[in-house]
């Protein structure tokens, strides 16, 4: 049997603490923005800006000042009409609420699962849902409300709609156009035609990628 590690995703709303973690495959870019997007769809809503840590796949450049930003995030950013704010270096209150929110899910989801063995990743995620629905069900420490109570109350309403269309994401890539007219994408190995104005020309190749899913 093959062991598959996985990659632990959490994000938490500021106001209720109302939690949304997932397993996913890795760290890329790919994977992260499927997870920003998840997150997004289980709140029901936008919230008006995305506080993310340091990753590279998010995070091309850290700057005091002016950090770069993964193009296909700022891409989801806009789709969803939201702001990408990477948490500050050195500044841990920046990211303070979701590293508490780890603590807790790691005695309240990893150490329930770790005895436990899953076939896939969507199995492993069914597995996860059901524990953070009880972890936001139960009453907050010294509050005689939940998270989910809380979300409800006085957050979900804040949140901007969601669009209907999920976001796609997008193979950008430079290429030169082929004395045929075409340009060949890596990602796919497949040809594309090119106006013949462009030949011998650089382009930059904008491609939708199919969505994925974890659960």
């Amino acid at each position: 049997m093959e062991v598959s590690e996985v990659e632990f995703f959490v994000a938490v709303l500021g106001a209720s603490q109302y939690t949304y973690a997932e397993a996913t495959p890795s760290q890329k870019k790919e994977d992260f923005v499927v997870s920003v997007e998840n997150s997004m769809r289980f709140f029901e809503g936008v919230p008006a800006a995305i506080v993310l840590d340091n990753l590279k796949s998010a995070v091309i450049k850290s700057s005091r000042f002016e950090p770069t930003i993964n193009e296909t995030l700022v891409d989801q950013a806009e789709h969803y009409e939201t702001t990408i704010l990477p948490a500050r270096a050195y500044k841990p209150r920046d990211k303070s609420l979701v590293e508490g929110a780890v603590k807790i899910l790691y005695h309240r989801i990893y150490a329930a699962l770790k005895d436990e063995t899953f076939f896939s990743i969507s199995e492993l995620n069914d597995r996860i849902g059901d524990l953070l629905d009880a972890h936001n069900n139960r009453k907050l420490t010294g509050r005689p409300y939940t998270r989910f109570e809380l979300y409800n109350d006085i957050e979900k309403n804040k949140l901007s709609p969601l669009p209907i269309q999920r976001f796609e994401i997008k193979y950008q890539a430079q290429a030169t156009v082929m004395q045929n007219g075409h340009v060949q994408l890596s990602c796919d190995k497949h040809f594309y035609s090119v106006p013949y104005q462009y030949i011998r020309k650089k382009v930059k190749v904008i491609k939708n990628l199919p969505s994925k899913s974890f659960g």
